[in-house]
């Protein structure tokens, strides 16, 4: 019989009931985190109609003209990652990533660029001259619950650790850095001549033409993230036995989690942050994603948690895929932030110098 490799689905009502279903899940986290990085959470809480009304927004959204699409893209506001972008302009380890997206956040005080004028969201003008009504609030409406969600999460991956509840609270998440993804990935089952012009920013491409991919292999950068998928699919993780990598398919009433390059610097090792990729999307479907991020606040320094000792023997520290030492950086989570979103979106974020536009 075919062993077929799955990621765990952790049901998390018992996070509100009493301290043992505290600990019961938080056991079931630990061994999902150590196993994959990666694990599905059902009864969390969040309504489905709320989650059926944003995809319903967004994807009005994004059968609107490109020209439309772009009054809102990246670079307009003080926040130079927030935005709309176009296929082709992700760029994943040197690789188009083959579909388009609009990231967004909670507004802030001085979020407008004076130069440009532009809110981060649709004026109500905007949401009825376009027939996207309700495109900001049901944005905030849903960020609120997943920041509440995750937060909770982040509670049980505290005690998966053996670390006080609130640790990473009142160490990270006090003030949380928040970015969400409303993602499109067109179907190119029938490429037109627009998508063919479009061309890799690695000139070694051009001659071995490396498979394609909606997104490129990657570990997120920061502590959690929750993803909610259509159910056309395509999300990929690295198995924990090979260099394979296998299915994470929509389960209807889940939300599938992973933890970030923080949880491995903090932890040393302990819990990795694992390699995932999203398949280039020829079903004849359109795909649609939301993962939401909660990361830490950006003026905090990522430390080893402070029972690293007992955990140490336990711990991996395997030369990452893509080479870097994540172990070796001691900056705030800022500086890690931006020198990562400047590679992904050059076009908006950063100029050839490298400094901040």
């Amino acid at each position: 019989m075919v062993n077929i490799e799955k990621l765990p689905i952790i049901d998390i009502s018992l996070l509100t009931k009493d301290e043992n279903g505290k600990k019961q899940i938080a056991k079931e986290i630990n061994k999902a985190c150590k196993e994959h990085g990666f694990f599905y959470i059902k009864n969390h809480g969040v309504e489905q109609s709320l989650i059926d009304q944003l995809h319903c927004v967004i994807k009005k959204f994004f059968s609107l003209p490109v020209e439309t699409k772009m009054k809102w893209k990246m670079g307009l506001t003080n926040r130079e990652w927030l935005g709309f972008f176009k296929v082709g302009q992700e760029i994943t380890y040197g690789q188009v990533d083959w579909k388009e997206g609009w990231y967004v956040s909670n507004e802030m005080e001085g979020d407008i660029n004076p130069i440009h004028n532009v809110p981060l969201y649709p004026t109500q003008e905007q949401e009825e001259q376009y027939q996207i009504q309700g495109f900001k609030s049901t944005i905030h409406s849903y960020i609120e619950k997943l920041t509440e969600l995750s937060q909770q999460l982040m509670e049980a991956i505290s005690l998966s650790l053996n670390l006080p509840q609130d640790y990473f609270h009142s160490h990270y998440t006090y003030d949380p850095f928040i970015l969400m993804g409303l993602l499109h990935y067109p179907s190119f089952h029938q490429e037109n001549e627009e998508i063919q012009e479009i061309k890799s920013p690695n000139p070694d491409d051009s001659a071995g033409k490396p498979e394609q991919f909606g997104t490129g292999q990657h570990t997120d950068w920061g502590l959690l993230t929750v993803l909610y998928q259509d159910d056309v699919g395509g999300l990929q993780v690295k198995s924990k036995d090979s260099n394979e990598y296998i299915d994470a398919p929509p389960i209807p009433g889940t939300f599938i989690c992973n933890i970030g390059d923080m949880f491995d610097k903090m932890t040393g090792g302990y819990y990795l942050s694992n390699l995932h990729r999203v398949k280039y999307n020829k079903s004849g479907r359109d795909r649609f994603s939301i993962p939401f991020f909660l990361d830490p606040s950006l003026n905090s320094i990522p430390q080893l948690i402070p029972n690293y000792d007992q955990l140490s023997q336990f711990a991996d520290k395997p030369e990452r895929w893509d080479k870097q030492n994540i172990h070796e950086f001691d900056g705030s989570y800022k500086e890690y932030f931006l020198k990562k979103i400047g590679r992904v979106f050059p076009d908006y974020v950063y100029k050839k110098s490298g400094e901040l536009v």
